[in-house]
């Protein structure tokens, strides 16, 4: 939605800044006071969402574009697909990644 607005105001020529500023700080606030307020049970639900981004989401996002060398087995000749290791760089700097990717 954000970038249909701001797409629209290049298109126009008008400025949307301060209405666009204006609801991203609702928005947070919002966001914030819904999270501050959970249960238990509604913390766990949020935990284990289905659509919850995973290591392997959050890798792809941040390294270097087509620098991430995926590894896989565990030196026996199997694969575990719950963990996720590879090679990728971030600005330039390199990094080896471990994580645990749901599944």
């Amino acid at each position: 939605m954000d970038t249909i607005v701001r797409r629209m105001a290049d298109e126009t020529g008008l400025d949307f800044s301060h209405q666009i500023s204006s609801l991203e700080s609702k928005c947070s606030r919002a966001l914030k006071d819904l999270y501050t307020h959970l249960t238990p049970f509604q913390c766990l639900t949020i935990a284990r969402h289905p659509n919850r981004p995973t290591v392997l989401d959050h890798i792809l996002n941040i390294k270097d574009k087509d620098k991430w060398v995926e590894l896989h087995g565990n030196g026996t000749g199997y694969n575990d697909p719950a963990i996720v290791t590879g090679i990728g760089s971030i600005d330039g700097k390199s990094f080896m990644f471990i994580g645990y990717q749901k599944g």
